[in-house]
């Protein structure tokens, strides 16, 4: 898998036009800007494109003739689709392309409660937010209903990691783009 930085411009510009709505453009720009924190984190920072493409047509809300047509292929098209996070329980490593489905899948659902959890504070940003308060969310089913909690569960398990763990790398990946990703959305507003 590989994205040009020219597919990866005509991506952003596909999704930025539809998703007028600033709401829809921060959270994809969010996550394919958390998707590249964790390329980079797990080592593969030259995959960082490849990586924040697939978070960002996750969000595009865009038919799969339009990703090809900003030359996804059909690799990253399938992992967007996914729903959920295969193999949970398996046994075998990760191979790099799993990682990204498995994270694109799981992180889709974190990120949001993370922000989610990070609206309701007085400063409405995840800088000194807690893994405690997140997690005290997470445990509210009423709190952000559409996030899939078995989906992060499922996610972290296959990770090998403690949830608080990747909820803690969650809020850093965040909180490494926030303001970057708050000026880019306001651009539409």
């Amino acid at each position: 898998m590989s994205v040009s930085a020219a597919s990866y411009d005509s991506l952003r510009a596909l999704c930025r036009k539809n998703n007028p709505a600033p709401d829809d453009w921060r959270r994809a720009l969010l996550l394919a800007s958390v998707m590249r924190w964790f390329a980079d984190f797990r080592g593969f920072g030259e995959d960082g494109l490849v990586w924040a493409a697939a978070g960002m047509a996750r969000r595009a809300g865009v038919s799969n003739d339009a990703l090809r047509t900003a030359g996804m292929d059909e690799d990253i098209i399938r992992m967007v689709r996914r729903e959920q996070v295969a193999d949970a329980d398996a046994q075998a490593p990760l191979t790099a392309e799993e990682q990204l489905g498995c994270l694109l899948v799981t992180l889709d659902h974190l990120s949001k409660l993370v922000v989610e959890a990070a609206v309701t504070r007085p400063k409405g940003s995840v800088k000194g937010l807690k893994v405690s308060a997140v997690q005290k969310k997470f445990k509210d089913s009423k709190f952000a209903p559409e996030v899939s909690r078995m989906t992060i569960l499922q996610g972290a398990r296959r990770m090998r990691w403690e949830i608080g763990d990747l909820t803690s790398k969650t809020i850093k990946a965040i909180l490494a783009c926030e303001e970057e990703v708050r000026e880019a959305a306001q651009e539409i507003a």
